[in-house]
């Protein structure tokens, strides 16, 4: 079973149960009802329960947070969170092949998550931060049938699991783990050349952010240095994308990781560290390929390595070299 943590909220209401839960610095209100407690199991004899848009089954946890917040925590079967992940992750109209390999990496990255973090409130949250899940009312015949017809298939190498990484489009080369992060090196997730996205929807994007704008976010991440004059990426590593970002001020250089970097503009605008940039008349313009970290599985490469005719074992061995198919 996972233990998975969903989005914080300061109020539930639950349909089915017909209760309110609201928080104060002293406990938890259900209803009416006071419990001095920061930790609240909510069971159902039938049916299920439902909160916002996320159907779950007949139990869930409340685990109140600082500033009167709460997460819900949903203990839950492996598959029946892959299916609440999979048409989130990926299109369910994709090649049943694509899909195939997506629900085994899913598997092995859940799996390794939830072993990696046994002794903590939950292993897994709802994000992109784990993998986007939308419980049981995103569910899709396609993905369902994905995650099926893998049952207890995972991904290991040299008889370990590992954390099987993905992102949107590589941008022709994914990267090696340990050179994105910190990471014991693997050789599974050493990278690969990749030019199965080449042209998908994610294989090239651009953006343009005044400088201004820029030095108000390193402001807000408490660099206050003044009068951002220009940016540069340095350090690349093999698939091209940049470790170092160097930011020259009037009076100052700043260096910080090129992660950061990407992760303060946001994700979903500066998609990927394969970029390159030029300042002119105080703007910055940001060319780059690909989306996402770009850490193991291609999700748009392997969708085009499903439609060229590839079986999903095939693709998940392209992807992550070395590694074994297994059954847990």
């Amino acid at each position: 079973m996972l233990q998975l943590s969903e989005s914080d909220a300061s109020i539930f209401e639950f349909k089915l149960l017909k209760a309110t839960v609201r928080a104060n610095d002293q406990g938890i209100l259900l209803n009416d009802q006071f419990y001095s407690t920061h930790r609240m199991t909510i069971t159902v004899s039938t049916g299920s329960i439902q909160v916002g848009k996320r159907k779950y089954g007949r139990q869930i946890q409340i685990l109140k947070k600082p500033g009167n917040k709460f997460s819900v925590i949903d203990e839950i079967d492996l598959d029946e969170y892959l299916k609440g992940v999979l048409p989130l992750e990926v299109h369910p109209d994709w090649s049943l092949e694509s899909l195939k390999a997506h629900a085994v990496v899913s598997r092995t990255f859940a799996l390794f998550k939830a072993l990696e973090k046994k002794d903590r409130d939950y292993a897994l949250v709802d994000t992109i931060y784990s993998q986007v899940y939308g419980g049981a009312l995103f569910h899709k015949e396609s993905t369902n049938h994905a995650v099926e017809s893998t049952r207890g298939e995972i991904l290991t190498s040299n008889g370990t699991l590992f954390p099987a990484y993905f992102h949107a489009a590589c941008g022709g080369r994914t990267a090696q783990a340990d050179q994105v992060w910190a990471l014991e090196p693997n050789p599974v997730l050493k990278g690969v050349v990749c030019n199965f996205c080449k042209g998908t929807r994610h294989w090239r994007w651009s953006l343009k952010i005044p400088l201004q704008k820029i030095e108000e976010i390193m402001h807000e991440k408490d660099y206050p240095a003044k009068n951002l004059s220009n940016i540069q990426f340095t350090a690349r590593d093999r698939s091209g994308r940049a470790t170092r970002v160097i930011l020259k001020y009037k009076l100052s250089i700043v260096v910080i990781r090129a992660d950061d970097f990407r992760a303060w503009i946001g994700y979903d605008l500066f998609k990927s560290l394969k970029a390159g940039v030029t300042v002119e008349n105080g703007l910055a313009s940001f060319v780059g390929y690909g989306w996402g970290h770009g850490i193991g599985f291609c999700q748009w490469g392997a969708k085009a390595q499903a439609e060229a005719g590839k079986n999903y074992r095939e693709i998940l061995s392209f992807y992550f070299p070395g590694s074994e198919l297994k059954k847990f």
